[in-house]
């Protein structure tokens, strides 16, 4: 979830204004992702390639599967069970309420988080797509992904060749099918035009709403009753009505005072979380009943002590069974991005290293392998796949999967137009 520094001057043909963007490294990332679609809200255009084999599995009663254990097999919308992703077998469910991942009917009985990671994956799961008319792009990147009513909703940063950032919505019902699926993009919505980027996405169960996270100069956020209706979204609305001190006292030489934000609530909290380009991880929280209202002033949750050690928020989950919550940022070492973790007792408790370096990281060059063609040396922002969709983002600790930005380890672009496009990641120890 990256913004990139400067500003574009967007090209003639575009209907996309010009954007800040913010800069990455110069060894590493940059812009902000593509995928296509429509022109004008006309025709829409299909695209990228798809990855992730695996076979396909059926099974699971009509109405049944991907329960609280995590076990059993799946079906759409509580239907007869449907078959298993293209993520190496793992099941997608759905009741009727919306969709949980399933190991094939082994039941879940994780009671740790697990202490190790390794990940194999494909090709790529979504390339950017341009719709030969308002929107050329370059890279798509920073997905959001939920599994809701029988189908997966991604939500995404697009970069233009001109280098400004907006997002891009798809939906499809298994990964396998992710490389065609039509993209909407989201300056068509009112109020999402102009520079906005990095989503996250997730149900307020209390409130029976959508949300949708976004940032622009600092955080928003949108609502809406259904996540696959992008054109329903409200206009955004700010979480501060400036940028506290904290935030700006500590921005350094960063061209980004704050960004890459995350919602997370408790049983009594909701807690925003974000960073910056001077390697410091931020805290801000409100009541539940509050919220999306009443943030408080940030604390500091961690400083990085090395450039780059703390360079992107990739999301902080609750993992189902373990009475644990798990910390994912982004870093940049000397053989790419890669994703570090921490794991801790309680939101706003203290966060002990899991794995935390380069060498031994949650994800990155040091444990991923390739199926298929090697088609990027970094594992970049990206989200888990949530076992849920609400607030509390859930994950499940035996059927771990990640949604991921990665590129052309041969790319020389400028850092604001380097091709990012998705993988999807899946844990194989």
């Amino acid at each position: 979830m990256r913004a990139v520094l400067g500003f574009g001057c967007v090209l003639a043909i575009l209907l996309i204004a010009c954007r800040p963007l913010r800069s990455d490294p110069p060894s590493g990332t940059g812009g902000h992702q593509g995928s296509g679609d429509s022109g004008g809200n006309g025709g829409s255009v299909t695209g990228g390639t798809f990855a992730m084999g695996g076979s396909s599995a059926t099974g699971g009663s009509s109405g049944s599967g991907g329960g609280a254990t995590f076990g059993g097999t799946t079906g759409s919308a509580g239907g007869a069970g449907s078959g298993g992703d293209a993520a190496g077998g793992v099941v997608a469910g759905g009741s009727a309420a919306g969709g949980k991942l399933g190991t094939g009917g082994v039941a879940c009985t994780a009671t740790s988080v697990p202490s190790s990671f390794a990940w194999s994956t494909g090709a790529s799961l979504m390339d950017p797509v341009s719709d030969n008319s308002s929107h050329h792009l370059v890279a798509i990147k920073d997905p959001s992904l939920v599994y809701y009513s029988g189908r997966y909703h991604v939500y995404a940063t697009v970069v233009d060749m001109a280098g400004n950032s907006n997002m891009t919505y798809s939906s499809f019902v298994d990964f396998a099918s992710a490389g065609s699926a039509t993209a909407y993009y989201m300056d068509y919505t009112s109020g999402f035009s102009g520079t906005r980027y990095s989503p996250q996405l997730f149900y307020m169960s209390a409130q029976k709403k959508w949300y949708l996270i976004t940032q622009s100069s600092g955080p928003s956020y949108s609502t809406a009753t259904d996540p696959g209706q992008a054109s329903t979204w409200t206009k955004p609305s700010a979480f501060f009505s400036s940028t506290p001190n904290v935030v700006t006292q500590n921005a350094g030489s960063g061209a980004i005072a704050w960004s890459d934000f995350w919602v997370i609530c408790d049983g009594a909290n909701c807690h925003l979380f974000f960073s910056n380009q001077n390697n410091v991880l931020f805290r801000s929280q409100t009541s539940v009943g509050n919220f999306p209202n009443g943030f408080g002033t940030p604390a500091i949750v961690m400083q990085g002590s090395e450039s780059n050690s703390l360079f992107a928020v990739s999301g902080v989950y609750r993992v189902t069974g373990t009475g644990k919550f798990l910390l994912l940022v982004e870093a940049v070492g000397s053989k790419g991005h890669f994703i570090r973790s921490w794991t801790a007792d309680a939101l706003d408790g203290s966060w002990k290293a899991l794995t935390d370096t380069e060498t031994n990281p949650f994800a990155g060059a040091a444990n991923v392998t390739f199926s298929d063609v090697k088609w990027t040396g970094d594992i970049s922002q990206g989200e888990l796949v949530r076992s849920g969709y609400d607030e509390t983002a859930a994950v499940n600790p035996c059927a771990m999967q990640f949604i991921f930005e990665g590129r052309d380890p041969h790319s020389s672009a400028s850092p604001e137009l380097l091709p990012w496009k998705l993988g999807l990641l899946t844990k194989n120890n």
